[in-house]
């Protein structure tokens, strides 16, 4: 028994049998149940169907916003006629009331520019040569006259005057009850004639 188990312990182990694999992978047939390429088709079906549909929701947005955009372009050919009508009759009101304001306003103005010049004549020294006398019945702050002309003398001599004849007029009753305020606004040398060139601004009282 001893001897027996011996020799079966150091016997050689058979060596496994072996052969040449000439499988080609690359040209066997895909044995799967659901074959790689049906998901390939799948995927790629999916896609191009998403893209179909985005694209068309655009075209539709496109051409629902074309329609819109020409509905809107019709209300507004339909709508020019009026509107350039209304502006022209807005204009034209605008400037009929500009002129009504000015009629207004040198109508209810406490003189008229006539009835100053005779009551400027009544004071104006001898050494003042009137130029010009603006009259501004449409202004913000009331009917305003603007008196400019030249004062002869020396410069000191005619700034003297100048101030003396604005004080006089401020002090004179034929004058405070009808002007609010009398300027002297401008006192400059006259480079033609020599003299002092000078401004009066005239501010009519409002109307209570």
């Amino acid at each position: 028994m001893l001897s027996l188990t011996k020799k079966s312990e150091t016997q050689p182990v058979a060596a496994q049998l072996w052969h040449t694999n000439f499988r080609n992978f690359e040209r066997l047939p895909d044995t799967k149940v659901v074959r790689t390429n049906f998901f390939i088709i799948t995927v790629a079906v999916a896609v191009t169907l998403g893209l179909l549909l985005w694209l068309g929701y655009r075209e539709y947005h496109i051409f629902s916003l074309a329609e819109q955009i020409a509905q809107a372009q019709k209300v507004i050919d339909g709508n020019a006629k009026q509107n350039k009508e209304a502006l022209r009759l807005s204009k034209v009101f605008s400037d009929e009331q500009r002129k009504f304001n000015e009629s207004q306003a040198f109508v209810s103005t406490p003189i008229t520019p006539l009835e100053f010049l005779v009551l400027l004549a009544r004071t104006l020294p001898k050494e003042v040569s009137v130029e010009s006398l603006d009259v501004r019945m449409a202004t913000a702050g009331g009917p305003t006259f603007v008196l400019k002309g030249l004062m002869a003398g020396t410069p000191d001599q005619a700034s003297g005057l100048a101030s003396s004849y604005v004080d006089m007029l401020l002090h004179d009753s034929n004058w405070n009850k009808i002007f609010d305020q009398i300027t002297l606004t401008s006192l400059t040398r006259d480079a033609r004639s020599g003299f002092l060139s000078f401004e009066i601004n005239f501010k009519v009282k409002g109307r209570k």
